[in-house]
């Protein structure tokens, strides 16, 4: 009996909040924070008014219960570390840590391709004597090196690169790199198509020349390696035709 008044009393209480709320200057928020939290209302579906809907009356109500809530618990702080020299438990063993990597000298990509032994003498190229102290750049590889007396750098090892365009072609027969020598006083000297073989030492000379009292344009010298013979001979008989043989099948 008393549930049964009870509900007829919040009923009646929510029907005149729905009457109030339909009025100007109405706080339909004051009058909302007294209706049970799980209260249904029997006309909610049906009934609306001009300004709130009887959804905003439920939603007020469960705000309120929701902030009546306690809250949940909250977590432990993170455990305080020991003080120097007190006990402490043992941890799991771990290991030294690991030493890093020694940071690259230059491009090296050797280890890639194929090598060869490579040493380069660099000389006067007038009195044909050696040159001592001379910096020496393999372009493709950027590894450097320095003459000694003798005019010789130490042996290196270096990559044989082939010619990428031409190899579906006519494969090369041997590879071929490029160096740059640097001296004080005498001009930059650049040596193109030095020929590389897989297995094989290599050596090459370049020539430098000293800055003169009338060299009012220093540029680099440049001399180029000129390709084997044999495989000139091959690429030429690789594209010739029958309508127009040229020389003929050429023979070394």
């Amino acid at each position: 009996m008393g549930r049964h008044r009870s509900f007829s009393s919040v009923a009646a209480f929510a029907l005149s909040v729905l009457v109030l709320g339909s009025l100007p200057n109405v706080d339909v928020n004051r009058l909302t924070k007294w209706i049970p939290v799980g209260t249904t209302l029997p006309f909610r579906s049906n009934v609306s008014t001009s300004n709130h809907s009887m959804d905003a009356i439920a939603v007020t109500a469960q705000a309120s219960e929701s902030a009546k809530r306690p809250s949940s618990p909250t977590p432990p702080a993170a455990a305080e570390q020991p003080a120097p020299g007190s006990a402490q438990a043992p941890g799991p063993a771990q290991g030294p840590a690991p030493s890093p990597a020694p940071a690259p000298q230059g491009l090296n990509p050797n280890s890639l391709w194929q090598t060869a032994k490579l040493r380069v003498r660099v000389i006067d190229g007038r009195s044909q004597q050696p040159l001592q102290g001379a910096e020496v750049v393999i372009l493709e590889t950027e590894q450097r090196v320095t003459t000694g007396r003798d005019g010789y750098t130490q042996w290196v090892d270096a990559p044989v690169f082939r010619n990428p365009r031409l190899r579906p072609l006519v494969a090369e027969i041997h590879g071929q790199l490029g160096v740059i020598a640097y001296k004080n006083g005498y001009r930059d000297s650049i040596h193109m198509g030095i020929r590389m073989h897989e297995g094989t030492q290599s050596e090459t000379t370049v020539w430098m020349y000293k800055i003169g009292p009338g060299d009012d344009r220093i540029e680099p010298v440049l001399y180029e390696v000129p390709y084997h013979h044999l495989w000139l001979v091959e690429l030429a008989d690789r594209f010739r035709s029958k309508t127009q043989p040229g020389e003929g099948p050429e023979r070394p």
